[in-house]
Order: structure tokens, then C-alpha cells, then sequence
């Protein structure tokens, strides 16, 4: 963990607010800036390619990796972007479903339309600005953690230059000028993501006046209560040409130091039992059998999910579901999946397709592979043309081949 601890403080007093208790914490990802200080020499900086993949993209990884975001909203500039934008989230994410908003003229006026378009159940909202592509998964994680007690929590860093502020409107281009030294020990760089309870945060929007260079300064503006928590990790914003070099060179060590992708490999045999319904891949099978185990028996999920455990160097499924467990006797298996593709996230990973095969004398299985893939692909969080699914035999050859029950192989390739 990079956040410094201990470091989480108020910072302006004011009246209270009761911070809501919902997990439901949706993500205003801010894709529409100008780029005015990019002085032309890219032309969308959000889609700008960046240590092998686009600004976005960045922005994507480390959200996803976080799981802690519950609703995507992406406020964009055009249509052209937003077609762009939404292609990149059908590559990385397409599982996601995403909130457009339309930005506005102003940082601001992006915010509202953000917020407005926000469902009922949310309760809590982080703002990021796009172009802070290295934003760290453990500092949004501890933005979201820290809404659990506070309604508003801000990652910032303190300032180690020695700052000069000069008379109003004044440039150093104007010659000598007078300047007062500022006491760094009392100064704060604000970051993204800035995390907020959603009445709050609707409420300062809605009545701050005048410009606001970031949300806090809304809070800040209708007398909020700040929480700055310090972040520890590089987390520069894009903002001219110079920072493109920096950021290069950061994300390039990042990439450099981890794999960009992981591959698991999972097996599963069950045997056959009698009064009991035959599940594979989630999907109940015309069966005078069906298998025994203490879940409900799916081998086909049982290898995909140790697959994925295996890939991103986690304990098997034996450690996460023991089988002489009473309080998950009967379980789903797709919950277990669905904790392996949690467990992964947690890592950074997500899956990139499966291929896996079944091996049994009887039922027949083909007719349903499709409803397999239909039913695995929303856990798995892809697509269903990523799963594969092949059904074979054992053409009678050992306790398999004479029906004594049925395995499973699964083979998974993890993205980073």
C-alpha cells in the first residue's frame, strides 16, 4: 500500500453531514477536456497512446482493478470521441456497462451533467480526470474505504517546492517583480479521484458559485467538511507536452516490471450420483444423474475458476470454498467463479477468453454449450465468442470412458 497512513485529516470545519452507508459508488471518469495546453501537438489527449496503450485505457486498468466502482459514467466532449471512447471500452472492459454524459463548457458544467445522470441507487460518487492515467488501484481503493466514515475524501500530496506568489495578474515575463514565499508546510497539491457522499456533492454543485478548479473547492465553497488523504504514488495530471515524456517513462517502468499477461491452466473430475440435477457451465442438463460434490458439483466452472486462481499465482479453490464447509454446502459454483474473477481483479488482472473442454460418456452435452457460454460470460466479464467450450469423450477407455462420471479442462489467458 502506497497511502501514507495516518495521514487522513480535516481540513476545514464546517456543519455535519450524515455520510451514507450504501456501498453503491459510482465512477465520473472526465474524458472531454480541450487540451488548450497541449498546444496542438496531440489532438485528443485522453486517446493518446501512451507506454503501449491510450491515456483512457490507463484509466480503465486501474479503476476495474480497484472493484469498487459499482456505476461507469464517462462524460465525453463529441460523438466522435464518444465512438472511440466506447471502443475501447468494448475491448478492455466489455462486460461494463457505461453511463454517457455529454460534457459542458466549463469542468464544472461537465460535473452537473455527470451527476445528473446518475441512478437513483447510487450513494456515493468519485470524480477523476482522465488525464491522470497513473492513478493506482490501492488509491482509489482508499478513497473508497474512506467514504465509509467521511463525506469527503480527497488524495492530494504536500508540496516539497519552494512556492513564489506574485502581485495579481502579474507574469515573471513582466521583469522584477515583488514576490511573497509561501510556508510549503501548510501547502497541498488536490489530485484525482476526489470522493464524495452524493448529496453532498450535488448540493455543492448546485450552489457554489464563481470557479471551480476542482470539486473540493465545491464542498470547500458551501463550507463542506475535507478529508485530504495523502497519496504517496506519482499521479500527475496531463497537462502539456512535457508531461508526456514524464508519464511515458513512468508507465514504462510499470509495464516493464509486470507481466502484461498471465495464463492458468484447471482440471476437475466429479463423479455421478444419483437424485441429483446435472450442472455444467451453469446450466441445468437433461441428466439421469448428476454429480457429487459439496457445491453443486459444476466441473466445468470448478476448472475455469482454478484456472484463473492458477494464472494469477493464487491458492485453488479447496482454500477459498473448503468441502467440509456447512455454510456453503449446495452452493452456486458461480459464486465461485465469480470470487475468482474478484480475486484476480484485486491483482489488476481481468480474463482474456477461455478455452476449456468436457470429458463424459453421457449426457449428450453440445446441445447446450452455447447456454453455457451465454450463462459463463457476464462472470466472466467477457464476451461469449472469448469462452470455448468443447465436448468429447473418453471413448471408453477407464472409469470415464465407462461412465462414472465427468472432467473438465479449462485453460484461461489473464490480461493485465
Amino acid at each position: 500500500m502506497s497511502i501514507a497512513k495516518g495521514l487522513l485529516f480535516q481540513v476545514l470545519k464546517s456543519k455535519n453531514y450524515t455520510v451514507s452507508r450504501s456501498n453503491q459508488t459510482a465512477l465520473i471518469l472526465l474524458a472531454g477536456g480541450s487540451g488548450e495546453r497541449m498546444r496542438g501537438e496531440v489532438g485528443d489527449k485522453v486517446l493518446t497512446p501512451l507506454a503501449g496503450q491510450t491515456v483512457f485505457a490507463w484509466n480503465l486498468d486501474a479503476f476495474h482493478a480497484a472493484q469498487c466502482i459499482h456505476t461507469w459514467v464517462i462524460v465525453y466532449r463529441d460523438g466522435a470521441q464518444r465512438r472511440a471512447l466506447s471502443n475501447i471500452i468494448q475491448s478492455k472492459l466489455p462486460a461494463t456497462d457505461v453511463i454517457w454524459a455529454e460534457g459542458g463548457h466549463s469542468r464544472a458544467d461537465s460535473v452537473r451533467h455527470g451527476l445528473a445522470s446518475l441512478p437513483a441507487e447510487v450513494s456515493q460518487v468519485l470524480i477523476h480526470d482522465a488525464a491522470r492515467p497513473l492513478i493506482r488501484a490501492e488509491s482509489i481503493q482508499a478513497v473508497c474505504k474512506g467514504l465509509a466514515k467521511h463525506p469527503a475524501v480527497v488524495l492530494a500530496h504536500p508540496v516539497v517546492d519552494t512556492i513564489k506568489q506574485l502581485p495579481a495578474a502579474s507574469q515573471p515575463a513582466d521583469g522584477a517583480l515583488p514576490a511573497e514565499t509561501l510556508d510549503r508546510s501548510r501547502l497541498w497539491a488536490m489530485e484525482t479521484p476526489q470522493g464524495f457522499d452524493r448529496t453532498l456533492i450535488e448540493r455543492a454543485y448546485a450552489e457554489a458559485k464563481g470557479t471551480l478548479t476542482d470539486d473540493a473547492s465545491a464542498v470547500e465553497a458551501i463550507g463542506g467538511t475535507l478529508q485530504l488523504l495523502a497519496n504517496t504514488d506519482p499521479n500527475p495530471k496531463l497537462t502539456t507536452p512535457a508531461d508526456l515524456k514524464l508519464m511515458e517513462h513512468l508507465l514504462g517502468q510499470k509495464s516493464a516490471s509486470q507481466p502484461a499477461f498471465r495464463i492458468g491452466f484447471g482440471y476437475d473430475i466429479h463423479r455421478f450420483i444419483e437424485d441429483r440435477p446435472l450442472i455444467l457451465g451453469g446450466v441445468e442438463i437433461p441428466s439421469p444423474k448428476g454429480l457429487d460434490g459439496h457445491s453443486d458439483a459444476d466441473v466445468l466452472v470448478h476448472a475455469l475458476a482454478d484456472a484463473i486462481f492458477g494464472a494469477c499465482g493464487l491458492p485453488d479453490i479447496g482454500v477459498w470454498f473448503a468441502n467440509d464447509d456447512p455454510a456453503i454446502a449446495g452452493i452456486d459454483s458461480l459464486k465461485i467463479l465469480e470470487k475468482a474473477v474478484e480475486e484476480a481483479g484485486k491483482l489488476g488482472f481481468r480474463v482474456g477468453n477461455i478455452d476449456s473442454a468436457l470429458i463424459a460418456e453421457f449426457p449428450k452435452i453440445s446441445p447446450h454449450l452455447e447456454a453455457m457460454k451465454q450463462r459463463l460470460a457476464p462472470v466472466l466479464k467477457v464476451k461469449a465468442s472469448s469462452i470455448g467450450i468443447k465436448a468429447t469423450t473418453q471413448e471408453r477407455i477407464g472409469a470415464l470412458g465407462q461412465g462414472a462420471g465427468i472432467a473438465a479442462q479449462a485453460v484461461v489467458l489473464m490480461h493485465r
